[in-house]
């Protein structure tokens, strides 16, 4: 295979992930709408803080799997192991079963002690118990998911995660309605507060369990998928030398000395974001006295609008970083030092090209968005918020394609080390903002950013120390920048026009959007951030640039 094909491959396989990831953001959106507005600011902090929780096992237990095991069977694949390839999807299965039964009992049995302990939320402890069994369902969806990402194959991922997604919505909002109003009815010998309180703890329930229900469809998704390959995956097999087969032993230590690096690795880069909540918790009510609705409510906020919105532009990031570790393990493998280069270079470009726009797009129409799919919730505080935006989603996308990087190159401690140090700043800064400064909830978006753009920079002269990659500025952070600020001024000034003329918030919002992305792809197009080549690398990417030449962008 040519040096393009394999660049276009492993482009083709992000961008089909990516896009599924998207489309799976989007959705999330749509139906958090609806759930926001039936369970409100303090539910959806009750929903939040449950999530907090679950987030942590799923952390200690699945979120690491897929590219664990994705990096093992790339490496067999890579000297044509077949058969040990499937040997450690077998032995990962196994692994995968064990600490997901144990994380599951966690949570059902603990769930409740845990949310009141630290994060003074009792009331989430119904919630978590209905998300106990997701847990073990995840950690073998992410052992398929890594198999066959592991092959090569991002589209069973991608075709899992849409459906996970469509289930998980649908059975959210119906649940969360249905419990939500079950609970006031089994509350009614209850005070107005109590009874408040205890509706909130069913409806957040209910909401967990389209979680529950869209993970098992996703791995039914899956499963369906592999048995249809299983007789294509054991022609392969039977090519094997049957002398090379590793023994079960060895196979289980690849599988624990490599999933296990990468769990402290993934733990320790996505903790900070669960670790806020319980010092924000803890500190608004023992420095503040702030009652616990009135915290929950500044969560909701936070956790059910800034970060649903700030998440979807970083889901690409993470979609591109799951494509780019097998391919790149195996240029790693043979030595080929260019195309390694190359596919740093085009996942770090392809990452800001999303990234930026997005990030500059949020920050000046954050308000106007959140108004319109939030129109019943506080509008002001959020304003301030999505300002931030784009410092979060560009750190974060940025952090999670380099901590990718280092494990596509088998430096499996060094994201362990470069979190853990960007973790300890974060751990200092924060608490500082609330207390010292007292910035509130805000402190905890300036923490994020914080803390992802130390990781940034640590993974950046890290990456530089291992290949000897420097990093192309002009088209990868400079033009991006030059066409987001052109792109945002123009949204905004059609936004505040149209606003004007018509007193529509929601029209006006799309208009402005749909002004954006036209106006990014034209400003992408002509200061030839994107090549033709490149834009043959993508989804209907021939498509896009008959299209092009046809208006004669190209």
């Amino acid at each position: 295979m040519s040096k393009k094909k394999i660049k276009n491959s492993f482009l083709l396989q992000g961008s089909i992930l990516a896009v599924a990831g998207l489309l799976v953001r989007v959705i999330g959106l749509i139906y958090r709408v609806p759930l926001t507005n039936i369970l409100g600011e303090k539910g959806m902090g009750c929903y939040g803080t449950a999530y907090d929780v679950y987030n942590i096992l799923i952390l200690l237990s699945s979120q690491s799997m897929p590219i664990a095991v994705s990096k093992l069977v790339s490496e067999k694949l890579g000297r044509n192991e077949n058969n040990n390839a499937h040997r450690i999807f077998k032995g990962a299965l196994i692994y995968g079963l064990v600490i997901g039964v144990i994380c599951g009992l966690i949570a059902f049995f603990g769930g409740e002690w845990l949310a009141s302990t630290f994060y003074h939320a009792p009331s989430a402890g119904r919630a978590l118990k209905v998300l106990a069994p997701t847990l073990t369902i995840a950690c073998i969806l992410g052992v398929f998911r890594g198999y066959m990402q592991g092959l090569g194959d991002m589209v069973p991922t991608a075709i899992s995660q849409i459906f996970e997604q469509i289930v998980n919505a649908f059975v959210s909002v119906f649940a969360a309605y249905e419990l939500l109003n079950y609970g006031y009815s089994v509350s009614r010998m209850l005070s107005e507060s109590e009874a408040e309180a205890n509706a909130i703890s069913y409806g957040a329930a209910g909401g967990t369990l389209g979680t529950c229900l869209g993970a098992a469809t996703a791995l039914l998704v899956l499963i369906i998928i592999y048995l249809k390959r299983k007789s294509d995956i054991l022609a392969d097999i039977s090519k094997q030398d049957k002398g090379a087969l590793d023994s079960f032993s060895r196979i289980t230590k690849m599988i624990i000395f490599t999933i296990t690096p990468m769990l402290i690795s993934t733990t320790i880069y996505n903790i900070s974001n669960l670790l806020d909540n319980p010092i924000f918790q803890n500190i608004m009510e023992l420095k503040f006295g702030l009652k616990e609705d009135a915290r929950l409510a500044l969560w909701g906020v936070y956790s059910s609008q800034y970060r649903v919105l700030t998440t979807m532009p970083i889901a690409i990031a993470s979609a591109l970083a799951a494509a780019i570790v097998p391919s790149m393990i195996r240029s790693y493998a043979a030595g080929d030092k260019l195309i390694v280069n190359n596919k740093i270079d085009s996942a770090i470009k392809f990452s800001m090209i999303i990234a930026l726009p997005c990030g500059f797009g949020l920050s000046v129409l954050g308000g106007p968005i959140n108004k319109m799919l939030f129109p019943n919730l506080s509008n002001d505080m959020i304003v301030y918020m999505m300002m931030f935006s784009v410092f979060t989603v560009t750190a974060f996308s940025l952090s999670t394609i380099s901590n990718s990087i280092l494990q596509g190159i088998d430096k499996l401690n060094v994201p362990i080390k470069n979190s853990a140090i960007s973790l300890v700043i974060h751990l200092v800064i924060l608490p500082l903002l609330l207390v010292v400064f007292k910035l509130g909830i805000y402190a905890v978006v300036i923490g994020d950013f914080t803390f992802a753009m130390t990781v940034c920079v640590l993974n950046s002269y890290s990456i530089k120390n291992y290949t000897g990659y420097t990093q192309e500025i002009k088209n990868t952070f400079v033009k991006p920048i030059i066409s987001s600020v052109i792109m945002s001024i123009c949204c905004y000034l059609v936004y505040l026009l149209f606003h004007k003329l018509i007193g529509s918030n929601t029209i006006s919002t799309l208009i402005a959007i749909c002004v954006a992305i036209a106006v990014y792809g034209i400003m992408v197009i002509k200061t030839k951030i994107v090549t033709e080549n490149e834009l043959e690398s993508v989804p209907k990417g021939t498509m896009i640039i008959k299209i092009c030449k046809k208006i004669h962008l190209l």
